[in-house]
């Protein structure tokens, strides 16, 4: 199997990252950790001054969710580290940190789920001044969890996406406290049961949702479908790729892995190398956070392999020497089998000239689409060398004396090309 690495891929690893947007996260999970631990401490003294177990509860969902700020962050700088351990980087650490605060959703809805059953609290005291602080604390909720899943998906962090919708639902909680006094207040204790149930299930299913996402990423699931038919729109714009085609891509934090595998309607290396890098750019410039594209580029499929051979007389002699040889024999063989199904021995029309025959019959295989070319001598440095590689004939040294010999033990398979870009 034969390798081409593009040159702008060479030592390219993570290193398409925008910095900025990494140090745009970073900041933005510290705030979150930050405004996490002064909910937490504002609803304690308001516990304090309502006496209510339901905001004493509530206190505890946010403490919970200053640990999620904190798996955040740490996912967050851990996804950054690579080593060789690790080659492909500590990616789905983010991805880890995204199940791990749907575990945390799950656990608000079971808080909530314990609210509906608690009994109504006693000695409740500053309801309306309790209710108008509940509220006032949504204002800041509702703003942060919006800016955070903006900035998170311009960054596309998964663990930051999480943390937005938690916030998001932490307003559930926060309304059924609010519910509770507030039918504490007008002697209606039953609208904090039917306020927890609806609520309920709203954040069950937030929590669902982010822990399939994360688990999908965790288990090396394909990207969505929409992210795959982008790509697979990228392929069609090359004619040279032959349908079908396959592709894989998946989800790793928050870049993304892609690997190709297409049949091309040509055999030269010059040509796969630029039509690989091609993909490459193109799939990098129409897809967000590709991280990686790797393209396994396949020859054409042929049905026979045309091979060729400078002659030195009728009898089937190889010759010594490729530009003066007399004759060229060309012969075809089916791949499927290995029988010649064709042969004829032509004259070398270039074989008198004084200047450039060698150049000139090589031009002259070319035409013919040649695959293979037996020969006595090797073009090291010389123009039929030049020619031969840009137009992907493969040289294959021969001792053998007799053309006979070449026909019945030559293999037919070719050499696929493997691109990683």
């Amino acid at each position: 199997m034969t390798t081409v690495r593009p040159a702008s891929s060479m030592n390219q690893g993570p290193g398409r990252r925008d910095k900025p947007s990494e140090k745009r996260g970073k900041r933005l999970a510290t705030y979150s950790l930050l405004l996490n631990m002064l909910l937490s401490a504002a609803k304690y003294l308001l516990y304090l001054y309502a006496g209510s177990t339901a905001v004493l509860a509530e206190a505890v969902h946010s403490l919970t969710d200053v640990v999620g700020s904190l798996l955040v962050i740490g996912g967050i700088y851990l996804s950054e580290k690579k080593s060789r351990q690790f080659p492909w980087g500590l990616y789905k650490i983010e991805n880890l940190a995204a199940a791990l605060s749907a575990v945390l959703i799950f656990l608000s809805a079971f808080e909530i789920a314990s609210m509906i059953f608690r009994p109504a609290p006693f000695a409740l005291r500053n309801l309306d001044s309790t209710m108008i602080v509940l509220l006032l604390m949504a204002f800041p909720i509702v703003l942060f969890s919006r800016y955070e899943a903006k900035i998170a998906a311009a960054i596309n962090s998964p663990s930051l996406m999480a943390d937005a919708e938690n916030w998001r639902t932490d307003l559930a909680p926060l309304a059924v406290v609010a519910a509770g006094i507030g039918g504490a207040r007008l002697s209606f204790p039953a609208a904090d049961s039917i306020a927890a149930v609806l609520v309920l299930v709203l954040v069950v299913k937030a929590g669902y949702g982010i822990l399939k996402d994360s688990m999908k990423s965790l288990l090396d699931a394909s990207v969505d479908n929409k992210t795959e038919d982008l790509i697979r729109e990228v392929v069609k714009r090359f004619p040279q790729v032959q349908e079908p085609f396959s592709i894989q891509a998946r989800n790793s934090g928050r870049f993304i892995f892609v690997e190709i595998s297409v049949n091309l309607a040509l055999t030269r290396l010059k040509e796969a190398y630029e039509i690989a890098f091609g993909l490459e750019r193109e799939i990098k410039g129409t897809i967000p956070f590709v991280e990686r594209a790797i393209v396994h580029v396949e020859p054409e499929k042929k049905e026979f392999l045309r091979y060729a051979a400078p002659l030195a007389d009728q009898e089937g002699a190889l010759s010594e020497h490729f530009a003066k040889a007399p004759l060229i024999a060309l012969w075809d063989k089916r791949v499927s089998d290995g029988a010649v199904i064709s042969q004829e021995i032509r004259d070398n029309p270039f074989a008198e000239l004084e200047k450039g025959k060698g150049i000139r019959l090589a031009e002259f295989l070319a035409t013919r689409k040649v695959d293979v070319l037996y020969t006595k001598e090797l073009f090291e440095g010389k123009g039929p060398e030049y020619v031969f590689s840009d137009a992907g004939i493969e040289i294959r040294k021969t001792d053998e004396q007799n053309l006979k010999k070449i026909m019945e033990h030559n293999p037919t398979n070719m050499h696929s090309l493997e691109v990683p870009l």
